[in-house]
């Protein structure tokens, strides 16, 4: 399964390479575990928590609420400002 949305960034990329994201409008959390490539995982460890992305996440397990992120855009900064 995969899908793409928007999502906050509320946990910060930790030194695990875990980031917590809230999807958009319905407010579910997901804990991306694993990245499509080292661009994607560099992106998202550079985007402060509140950041607003676009990603397209695919299950990264069958048990738990873990995610890759199979790509990675950044549409709004904690700031508000594009990036």
């Amino acid at each position: 399964m995969s899908m793409s949305n928007s999502y906050t960034i509320i946990s910060a990329q930790n030194d695990h390479e875990c980031t917590t994201v809230r999807a958009h409008p319905r407010n579910e959390t997901y804990h991306i575990v694993d990245y499509a490539d080292e661009g994607a995982r560099e992106r998202v460890a550079d985007l402060p928590v509140g950041s607003v992305v676009r990603m397209e996440l695919s299950r990264a397990g069958r048990r738990s609420n873990v995610w890759c992120a199979e790509s990675v855009e950044t549409a709004v900064t904690d700031g508000g400002s594009p990036q």
